[in-house]
């Protein structure tokens, strides 16, 4: 089935740059697909993936994309299958940019913080927020776990203290005048991440286990 995607860059004060995808996938697919991508095809060039992705429309992304004898244009090479469309062009959008219910998600890849996040179109008419995740994904500090009772939710894990669903999330809009400031801190070990639409996200990671007093610390006397 046909999920009508747009991947691309970040720009300037929530504008952004990107191609459509014909056959693009929700994140619980296409973020693997991205970091695979990110990894074994263009050597964690960030740059580099970004200037080939916004190269050309494409009918969808694939790691190892085999040439078919239907396809009008052979496959690249560790990327994918390229769309031959009559309105192949960049897409130049915004965040705040009203939707008409044709596209379905939008992947912006912040370059310099090596970060992809996910944009949902919503009944609204927007873009909504959906997620945040590092091409890397040792960087995560939350990530979803399945759920221990089959078909229940998943689970928020912190990466640093392994707590489960121990986390406060604040959100409040933004003095950039778009988006949303958030901060989501995990309760046992005090871990957090906050970000904004201008600046991204800003990762702290606190010691685990915490470190204990010492002995004169403990008991009051000078060592």
């Amino acid at each position: 089935m046909s999920t009508p995607t747009l991947i691309g860059v970040t720009a300037f004060r929530g504008r952004y740059t990107a191609r459509y995808i014909q056959f693009g996938e929700d994140p619980e697919v296409l973020v693997p697909l991205l970091r695979r991508i990110w990894t074994e095809s263009f050597g964690r060039d960030t740059d580099a993936m970004a200037a080939a992705l916004l190269a050309r429309d494409w009918w969808f992304l694939a790691v190892n994309p085999k040439p078919r004898r239907w396809d009008r244009q052979p496959p690249v090479p560790g990327l994918g299958y390229p769309a031959v469309t009559e309105n192949d062009t960049i897409r130049q959008g915004s965040l705040r940019e009203a939707l008409d219910g044709f596209v379905e998600w939008l992947y912006l890849l912040h370059i310099e913080q090596r970060r992809l996040v996910v944009y949902e179109a919503t009944v609204h008419g927007r873009w909504l927020r959906h997620s945040a995740h590092h091409l890397d994904p040792v960087e995560e500090l939350f990530v979803t776990a399945p759920a221990l009772d089959e078909g229940g939710p998943g689970m928020t894990v912190c990466t640093v203290c392994g707590a489960v669903d121990e986390i406060d999330h604040v959100k409040v809009p933004s003095m950039a005048g778009y988006g949303y400031d958030t901060a989501t801190s995990c309760t046992r070990c005090g871990s957090s991440v906050a970000t904004d639409p201008m600046v991204g996200d800003h990762v702290t990671r606190k010691p685990w286990p915490p470190h204990g007093p010492t002995t004169g610390d403990a008991t009051g006397e000078a060592r």
